[in-house]
């Protein structure tokens, strides 16, 4: 049953609790940490064999902490101190979760300076609905590097007139796979209001997104799909050249309607977390010409 408690004083005390617990992983997102204050907490839930990843501004003060932070990191702690494109950019979160299912959030920051403002924690325990939502947020704050923030964030503009519709990637897989499982696809550059696209890259052959894309449709369980999706992630970036950022996967399907009238969709059956609804989940009577038979 999940637990809800507000705290507004003693929050070093808090958070050394609620962490010290921890049997899996604790992951922490906080713009400014005090490395030598949590150094003994930090070694202490790494003894316990769990898994610490902490993330952090890439600032003077936090930097400053840098021998405590190489040495956290020869004891096993994944600690990145996040850069941001531009001075208007800021990493302001102050969270933490632990065992995918406690969250410690608030206006607190890790540090010395902190204890002596008006402050507050939220502490809530046994609620993996809303820790993944955190988890999210924080993998998507993992994935991002300086350049990954710019070509997020850039907008590619269609160029047809009187458009102003964005350009999107989408790997766009055949309809038939071989017994082997092994697709055709081809690499289309469309617009999201238009409907304009190309074919920038084609014939693309692969054995594992059919059966990655089916477990993730298949999967009924956060975290399986969790899992799945970073698998996707990954094999996307191990199999795609060129640096092209891939926003979608879709799948061409064919059949015939309630009017036994012929159609062909293209079903959309993975969207990269940043896109959101910029990307529908079916384009109807629409295949891309990506048309192959195995």
């Amino acid at each position: 049953m999940t637990k809800i408690t507000a705290h507004f004083e003693n929050h070093k005390d808090v958070i050394e609790f609620e962490t010290s617990t921890a049997k899996s992983e604790v992951l922490i997102a906080v713009a400014w940490i005090n490395f030598k204050e949590y150094y003994s907490l930090f070694e202490t839930i790494l003894k316990n064999d769990c898994k610490l990843k902490i993330l952090c501004s890439d600032n003077r003060q936090n930097k400053s902490h840098i021998k405590e932070i190489i040495e956290l990191r020869k004891k096993g702690a994944s600690i990145q101190l996040l850069e941001m494109p531009n001075t208007s950019n800021y990493m302001h979160h102050k969270f933490a979760i632990i065992d995918r299912k406690n969250i410690i959030n608030g206006s607190f920051n890790w540090s010395p300076n902190a204890t002596r403002s008006f402050e507050n924690l939220i502490v809530i325990n046994d609620n993996k609905t809303i820790a993944k939502e955190f988890r999210d947020e924080f993998k998507k704050l993992e994935l991002i590097g300086k350049e990954t923030i710019r070509s997020l964030r850039k907008k590619v503009k269609c160029t047809e007139k009187e458009c102003s519709g964005e350009m999107l990637n989408i790997l766009v897989l055949s309809e038939k796979s071989s017994k082997y499982f092994e697709t055709n696809a081809d690499i289309i550059k469309f617009c999201n209001e238009c409907n304009e696209y190309s074919t920038i890259e084609s014939c693309l052959s692969d054995t594992q997104f059919e059966m990655l894309l089916d477990s993730y449709q298949g999967s009924m369980d956060d975290f399986e799909s969790e899992y799945l999706d970073d698998l996707i992630s990954e094999h996307l970036n191990q199999h795609i050249n060129n640096n092209i950022l891939i926003h979608a996967i879709g799948k061409v399907t064919s059949g015939l309607d309630y009017y036994d009238d012929d159609f062909t969709n293209t079903n959309i059956l993975w969207k990269n977390k940043f896109v959101g609804n910029r990307v529908l989940d079916v384009y109807e009577n629409e295949d891309f010409d990506v048309l192959y038979s195995n």
